[in-house]
């Protein structure tokens, strides 16, 4: 179902895409709503969905499939049908995920120099990584926990507020994070050994997990910060370190197979087992976290990626 202009979710998300690719240096403007953005001859069109189906995804397909240039469809929820749909005409989706990663790139300014998944579709793409870098190392581990440093500063988050809750009150709090690194290795999908490593954190209020591979950079100046207690223990915390490891390391594989004159496709999966993951080196670091309040809901961001974490709409009717 597209959203139409008299929604308050799509103003919020074209702002929120016009000034990604604005970021990009792109010249931005609306055509049959769809969202459009040239530069240097490049093209680039954005058609904006709350969710979508296979049907729309093959109607958008059509309408710009005349043109020349990277497509992309940004959706809060799409189905994995839709999705490989989609990837099988030639269109790039953008999930919530995606999105919230470029508009922290973009406010922070390290879309110019950082490697952001929109680069990737103007750019010749680069052979991918297996393995992130540990970054546990330079964090230390005696004492009192880290603070890290925040690059999201308080004029950033008020312009992001003001395009999406239009924001009035602002809070910096920083959030307790278990942080891991980990090795693992698994036979993946083409039959060969897979190593892997790189570094975990978990949210200690949350519970909740993330993969870093970005550089931390500890505050020295921490006196007068608001510092949360965790409400997760370090037991139950590698619980979750192992369950994040193994779902971020899980590939897929269709297979074909040919029974009593059917065709049957099954999904084989090839991830990690327990016994095959190292956890190394765990810390606690404080996690520098903006809460934004406003007239249409509040919203929380990660002070060191520019990521949105969460945001909560007011209901307007």
């Amino acid at each position: 179902m597209r959203l139409y202009p008299d929604g308050a979710t799509l103003v919020s998300l074209k702002n929120i895409l016009t000034h990604i690719l604005q970021a990009h240096d792109f010249e931005v403007y609306e055509k049959d709503g769809v969202l459009r953005g040239e530069k240097d001859g490049a093209i680039v069109t954005v058609g904006l969905y709350d969710n979508i189906t296979v049907k729309e995804i093959r109607a958008h397909a059509g309408y710009v499939s005349h043109e020349q240039g990277n497509h992309i469809i940004c959706v809060l929820e799409a189905n994995e049908t839709a999705e490989e749909e989609a990837r099988a005409l030639g269109l790039t989706i953008w999930k919530r995920s995606d999105l919230e990663t470029e508009l922290g790139m973009a406010i922070t300014d390290q879309i110019r120099t950082g490697n952001t998944i929109f680069k990737g579709l103007l750019e010749q793409p680069q052979a991918p990584i297996e393995s992130h870098p540990l970054i546990i190392e330079n964090l230390g581990t005696e004492g009192q926990p880290n603070v890290l440093k925040t690059h999201l500063t308080l004029d950033d988050v008020k312009e992001i507020a003001k395009n999406t809750i239009q924001g009035f009150k602002y809070e910096l709090e920083f959030v307790p994070h278990y942080i891991f690194n980990y090795s693992c290795s698994y036979e993946g999908k083409d039959g060969q050994t897979v190593q892997r490593s790189g570094t975990i954190s978990v949210n200690a209020l949350t519970g909740k997990f993330s993969e870093w591979v970005h550089q931390p950079e500890v505050d020295t100046e921490t006196e007068h910060v608001i510092q949360l207690e965790p409400k997760i223990d370090q037991d139950n915390a590698e619980k979750i370190a192992f369950h994040a490891i193994i779902t971020l390391n899980t590939e897929y594989k269709e297979i074909i197979i040919e029974r009593d004159h059917a065709t049957i496709m099954e999904r084989a999966t090839y991830k990690p087992e327990m016994g095959a993951i190292v956890l190394e080196h765990q810390v606690i670091v404080m996690v520098p976290v903006w809460c934004a309040e406003g007239k249409h809901g509040v919203m929380i961001l990660d002070g060191i990626t520019g990521k949105v974490i969460s945001e909560d709409y007011y209901d307007s009717h």
